[in-house]
C-alpha cells in the first residue's frame, strides 16, 4: 500500500488496521500487512488523528481477542 506524500493514511488503511486488530494481530503484523515500516506508522500516528484513533481501536480489539482466548482456555480446564 502506498502512503500519500502528505503522510496521511487512507480510509482503507484505517479499516484494515481495525480488522487486523479484531484478528489479534500485533503491531508488527499490522505494519507488515499495510506494507509500512514502524517509523512510517509512528509518523502517521503523529500526523493523522484518524490513523491514531484506528490504531488505538485496533490495539484494543487485539488485546480483547487474546484475553478472550485465554479466558476460553482457562474455562476448558475448570
Amino acid at each position: 500500500m502506498t502512503i500519500p506524500k502528505k503522510k496521511m493514511a487512507t480510509k482503507e488503511m484505517c479499516e484494515q488496521l481495525i480488522e487486523l486488530g479484531k484478528l489479534g494481530a500485533s503491531q508488527k503484523m499490522m505494519w507488515s500487512q499495510l506494507g509500512i515500516s514502524k517509523q512510517t506508522a509512528e509518523t502517521l500516528k503523529k500526523n493523522d488523528p484518524e490513523f491514531a484513533e484506528a490504531l488505538d481501536l485496533a490495539l484494543v480489539h487485539s488485546q480483547s481477542y487474546w484475553e478472550t482466548q485465554i479466558l476460553a482456555r482457562s474455562e476448558e480446564h475448570t
